[in-house]
């Protein structure tokens, strides 16, 4: 009887898969809005959930330049970063807006891709918070003033004369008052930058004299720890379209820092070149380097958030402040079309960078939303 040898079941061959409707679902999928550009910034791609935070329909959206679309994408990123963040309001809505280069197989840019994510619930309830501490800043600011007056005229001898042991106490009355003053300060300050609320000048501010002018006013500060300011400027660095106001406050901010958080003997470097562009708008860069205590990675993420104090036995004891002043330095940056970022190493300093354009986009305004 003839034996027959038996086979497994042949599986049938698959078919091509479409591979460009897998990808539309994986897009449709999304809760984020996706919005992809070409090299030339016109857009090629939305989702549905894009679509629903620019309103319209995607027939009317591809074919525009995504700049028309979303006017405050990040003009500039960091050095060696191929992404950048923003927050900005489009039809009612707040969102935070990530933007991303697109790469071929040579490694060559070829578009963009932009993420985009409603953030209007967690706007507002940021804008409570800052409302509350505004509210509550004023109110303080009011009873401050009052102590401080009259401790001014205790100083003084109006209500007769002190002796020593009073003069101490009133001075450090006095001295406290001040660093309390300044805190609320700042608490408005911040609270002002992010609601958009902060008056600027359309003028130009000249980085090289600011520079000089607050190293002069840092150097007793830094002679009395034995620090040595080094300026390197670009002799063709020339004014940019910003508030004086708000760069000294960026700057200043950056070189009492380098000063604070620095060791006995060392440097503090600050460097500022002008880099121009193809378009010949041009950019800014600022470098404000240290020998100090650097910082540690657990706080790298954190360095720019509000009230953020690192911890660690030296820093509590130089540092000073409620952690204030880098957020306040990243959201000015970036009001401006800049990005601010830095590199560290503990034991060995920290160096700070930003870039700000020559030229701000016509109709430009400052307006701003809370940074994460």
């Amino acid at each position: 009887m003839a034996q027959f040898q038996s086979y497994p079941e042949m599986t049938p061959v698959p078919a091509p898969m479409d591979v460009s409707w897998i990808h539309r679902s994986i897009l449709e999928c999304l809760l984020d809005g996706i919005v992809i550009s070409d090299q030339s910034g016109i857009i090629t791609n939305v989702n549905q959930t894009a679509v629903s935070l620019l309103g319209g329909v995607a027939e009317t959206i591809i074919g525009q330049p995504i700049i028309d679309l979303l006017p405050r994408l990040p003009l500039l990123a960091p050095t060696g970063s191929e992404s950048a963040n923003t927050r900005m309001e489009v039809n009612g809505r707040i969102l935070q807006a990530q933007v991303n280069l697109i790469y071929d197989e040579a490694g060559a840019a070829q578009g963009t891709v932009a993420i985009l994510r409603d953030v209007s619930a967690q706007d507002q309830a940021q804008r409570a918070k800052d409302n509350f501490l505004t509210t509550v800043s004023h109110e303080l600011r009011t009873p401050l003033t009052a102590i401080k007056g009259y401790t001014e005229l205790l100083a003084g001898g109006a209500g007769g004369s002190l002796s020593d042991d009073q003069k101490m106490f009133t001075n450090t009355i006095l001295r406290n008052v001040a660093r309390m003053v300044h805190l609320i300060n700042s608490l408005i300050f911040a609270s002002s930058l992010k609601s958009g609320r902060l008056e600027h000048t359309a003028d130009y501010a000249d980085l090289a004299q600011l520079i000089q002018q607050i190293c002069r006013e840092q150097q007793p500060a830094a002679a009395e720890h034995g620090l040595q300011i080094h300026l390197n400027l670009d002799p063709d660095l020339r004014p940019i379209q910003a508030d004086s106001i708000h760069m000294a406050t960026i700057l200043e901010e950056l070189i009492t820092n380098a000063i604070k958080y620095n060791r006995p003997g060392g440097h503090v470097r600050v460097k500022a070149i002008l880099q121009d562009a193809p378009d010949e708008v041009g950019f800014v860069a600022v470098t404000v380097s240290d020998d100090g205590i650097g910082i540690d990675d657990a706080d790298r993420p954190h360095v720019f958030e509000e009230f953020f104090r690192p911890d660690g036995k030296d820093r509590q004891i130089q540092a000073r402040g409620m952690g204030m002043g880098l957020a306040i330095v990243r959201a000015l940056v970036e009001a401006y079309n800049g990005r601010i970022w830095f590199e560290s190493t503990p034991d060995q300093g920290s160096s700070f960078t930003f870039i700000i354009p020559a030229h701000q986009p016509k109709g430009f305004s400052l307006l701003t939303a809370p940074t994460d």
